[in-house]
């Protein structure tokens, strides 16, 4: 077996000053000093805190939920459900107009995946917000799930998400093509070996030194700045303006 790199190694020019070279980047300073300004780093006066109440199941459906011992829990200034949220339901990409809205900012229903939020809870410190979200009773009835792309495809398999009628959803926009060329089975016949494997990668994350989360703070006239360490920023300014029914540039 040859590798790649083998086949290509007459065309390598390993005279190249950046591909294939080791550089320094300019922020990697900042970080082993301790100087980069994160995100848990900005604070600012009355600032609250949220935390989430989290699904501890990956498919349940939501009898009822009770927020009253949390909303009594001292320094607590809101708790939020669903019914609280102006618009629930949404896609992270419906700015380039890819799928239906099918994910629920907080569940009202039922419950998708272990960790969906259901309730949030805000409260004037981190603690205050983490013991008042321990004192809210949740009551699900556990459903059957599927924990795999597999399963999930199976026939009779559960319906995780109602939104499509089936697990998977089906985007044909028209803008895509196929792309197919050679003779795939007289290759499977002509080989010395074939070797058959699943391979499964991790979710795509871009990894950031640091937890991700949002500080909106109100700047008047209605407006609101959000500080968020995210990849994809007008994703995130275009869901927040249909989420929360305001218009984008405020």
């Amino acid at each position: 077996m040859r590798l790649a790199k083998e086949y290509f190694a007459d065309q390598r020019d390993d005279d190249l000053k950046q591909l294939g070279q080791a550089f320094h980047r300019s922020d990697v300073p900042g970080h082993v000093t301790g100087k980069t300004n994160y995100f848990a780093d900005r604070s600012f006066p009355g600032m609250l805190h949220l935390k989430m109440v989290r699904s501890p199941h990956h498919h349940a459906r939501i009898r009822s939920i009770d927020t009253s011992e949390a909303e009594k829990h001292p320094g607590v200034a809101r708790v939020l459900t669903h019914k609280d949220v102006p618009h629930n339901v949404y896609t992270i990409l419906i700015l380039i107009q890819i799928g239906p809205e099918d994910e629920q900012v907080l569940a009202a229903d039922k419950v998708r995946w272990k960790g969906e939020a259901v309730v949030a809870v805000l409260a004037d410190s981190e603690r205050a917000a983490q013991e008042a979200a321990a004192k809210v009773k949740v009551d699900y009835e556990v459903l059957p799930a599927v924990l795999d792309m597999e399963a999930a495809l199976k026939p009779g398999a559960p319906i995780v998400n109602e939104y499509h009628g089936q697990n998977y959803y089906r985007y044909d926009s028209g803008a895509c093509r196929k792309v197919r060329f050679g003779d795939v089975e007289k290759g499977f016949a002509e080989a010395d070996h074939i070797l058959e494997q699943t391979y499964r990668s991790s979710p795509i994350e871009q990894a950031p030194a640091e937890t991700t989360g949002c500080i909106v703070v109100p700047e008047g006239n209605d407006r609101f700045t959000c500080y968020t360490n995210t990849q994809a920023l007008f994703f995130s300014l275009d869901n927040t303006s249909i989420i929360l029914q305001m218009p984008g540039h405020k």
